[in-house]
């Protein structure tokens, strides 16, 4: 039998569209799901428009933000059970062999495939999932949230495991999607002030969502000198933790020249293309300049217990719920930054 599915058929602009697809049955170690939410990440769109830097296995199915129930299972799954309620790590293949995969840090395996690039992903009725990689969903978290978990995983990896924020310190984050405006309210929940937002004007509805959850400045920097604001907040010197999600290779070169000396910048933003500015400022500085990756297994498990106490508000996010065949409006919308967020359901609402 086939499924509707959202493939990526060619590594050229806007060479995704709807085909049709097998169902797929279990392998003895996999489950299969039912997806009931799929969120389309800023690395959907870089996908969409050509603009990565990662390798595409096309044709693929995309979407690796997803929840689900578990729909079937394979002979040699266990501590699951049929209609569980689950969302799925990214890193769906790793060696478990290496250093990295034996100390839990497997999202740098050598070996690592992702769902949505190298494997097919949630973007489709029914998806394989190797069954390491599930997370059982809190009972309180609606799955249509649960969906977001992966890019609170993102947030959480940069500004409570790698930013060193304490209460008191000053925070600038460049790039206003889901990420940016999580990490904006992570900022806060561990005593940052002030908090700097920044974003294009075109990203007017965002930055001021995120005056909402939590910033205290918000800049569109195509409009507004940045190194000028930054002059005008706090003693001057600069910024004591930036972390930059913009996938914006220029927001580097803007990081550089408003952190402060023996600052922190966190960089977890994609950005295809060469880099035409000097890093020598880093070294005048004493700047610590710190790459964050995916995430692994405990970054899953807190950032789940996060969402589901309700620290973490999603709702000024104001998430667009599509049916799978609105997907180009979800991504255009995504493009334009007319939209914030925007989750697929595929099988409609499976969920109160």
């Amino acid at each position: 039998m086939n499924q509707p599915a959202v493939v990526q058929f060619a590594l050229k602009e806007r060479s995704v569209e709807m085909r049709e697809a097998p169902i797929p049955e279990p392998s003895p170690r996999s489950v299969i799901i039912k997806v009931a939410a799929a969120g389309i990440c800023g690395t959907d769109v870089h996908q969409y428009l050509n603009e990565h830097s990662w390798p595409i296995n096309v044709p693929v199915i995309m979407g690796h933000e997803f929840s689900g129930v578990i729909y079937e299972m394979g002979s040699e799954v266990r501590n699951f059970a049929p209609g569980d309620r689950v969302v799925c790590e990214t890193s769906a293949v790793v060696c478990g062999d290496c250093d990295y995969c034996r100390t839990g840090r497997y999202q740098f395996c050598a070996h690592r495939k992702s769902f949505g690039q190298m494997l097919d992903g949630g973007f489709t009725k029914y998806v394989e999932v190797p069954s390491h990689c599930l997370h059982r969903v809190p009972k309180n978290l609606p799955l249509r949230y649960a969906a977001l978990t992966e890019p609170m995983c993102v947030s959480y990896n940069a500004a409570v495991a790698h930013a060193g924020i304490h209460p008191g310190k000053n925070v600038a984050i460049l790039g206003c999607g889901a990420v940016g405006l999580m990490c904006v309210q992570l900022a806060k929940m561990q005593g940052a002030d002030p908090i700097i937002l920044t974003g294009l004007e075109r990203d007017k509805k965002r930055l001021e969502v995120g005056r909402k959850m939590g910033a205290t400045h918000i800049v569109a920097v195509d409009k507004e000198n940045l190194l000028s604001v930054i002059h005008q907040i706090h003693d001057g010197l600069g910024i004591d933790v930036i972390i930059d999600l913009s996938g914006r290779n220029l927001s580097l070169r803007d990081a550089i020249h408003i952190v402060r000396p023996e600052g922190k910048i966190v960089r977890a933003g994609w950005g295809p293309g060469a880099y035409n500015f000097s890093l020598d400022p880093l070294v005048h500085k004493g700047v610590c300049l710190q790459g964050v990756f995916s995430h692994n297994w405990e970054i899953w498990e807190k950032s789940l217990k996060l969402l589901a106490s309700g620290r973490i508000d999603l709702s000024p996010l104001n998430v667009l719920r599509l049916p799978l065949d609105r997907w180009q409006e979800g991504f255009e919308g995504m493009c334009d930054a007319r939209l914030i967020k925007v989750v697929l359901e595929p099988n409609g609402e499976i969920e109160e």
